[in-house]
């Protein structure tokens, strides 16, 4: 943590140099806004490299091309050129490079790996809702008996933990719905999965290899949609 508030430091005062030079030669012509939006963009796109996060990395080098295509004189595209040239690469590039391990936490299941970097959030309940979009989350669930579980993810990252989750005897429904962004779910091995997602412009990914849920095990349904994205299952 100390490390990455020193490289967050050194970004926003490299940020305020940037604000000042670039008043000089051609960047006079960019404005306020978007020197502001520049800075949120780098922002995003640092974080996103560093995480390997694709529609990030891609999105916001969109729209920082949209931003200094003028004053730059570079190649003119339009705003949704631009826009759905990102959304493509980002999902090529999450299929070609679909990682193969899996991300824990530790703080929460002592097991190793890499950490949770953005924010967390423990829930519990047997019909569970959650909805995020521009951010990076993880969601911790825990039941005795689940029913439901409803997932929105727009334009960002969502990650799914179901390893304290018991499900009911008639097991449950997971709804998707992805846009524009990746969701990731860790569920039981042992579970019995029932796919009914469609996937429109985006794709969905699973790591059971082939491994037979247990005879008899919970069934859990999955419904929804995944557009313009991608939906990782991963099983534990």
């Amino acid at each position: 943590m100390k490390h990455r508030n020193w490289f967050w430091g050194i970004f926003f005062l490299a940020s305020a140099i940037f604000v000042i030079a670039s008043q000089i030669g051609a960047f006079v012509q960019i404005g306020f806004w978007s020197l502001a939006a520049t800075v949120m963009l780098a922002a995003v796109l640092i974080s996103s490299l560093t995480d390997l996060n694709w529609f990030g990395m891609f999105i916001s080098l969109a729209l920082l091309y949209l931003i200094y295509q003028q004053p730059l004189h570079l190649v003119a595209f339009s705003f949704w050129q631009l826009l759905l040239a990102a959304l493509f690469a980002s999902i090529g590039f999450s299929m070609i490079f679909h990682p193969h391990h899996h991300y824990w936490c530790r703080y929460h299941h002592g097991w190793d790996g890499d950490s949770c970097t953005r924010s967390e959030e423990n829930i519990d309940g047997n019909e569970i809702l959650v909805k995020t979009s521009f951010s990076e989350s993880c969601k911790y669930l825990h039941s005795d008996s689940l029913k439901s579980a409803n997932l929105s993810s727009s334009f960002g990252k969502l990650s799914v933990y179901f390893d304290q989750v018991q499900l009911s005897p008639e097991g449950a429904e997971i709804r998707i719905n992805e846009s524009f962004g990746e969701m990731v779910l860790y569920l039981h091995r042992n579970w019995r999965i029932i796919d009914h997602v469609h996937a429109a412009f985006g794709a969905v990914n699973s790591d059971r290899n082939d491994v037979p849920a247990e005879p008899g095990a919970p069934a859990v349904t999955l419904t929804g949609s995944v557009s313009f994205g991608n939906l990782s299952i991963r099983y534990v």
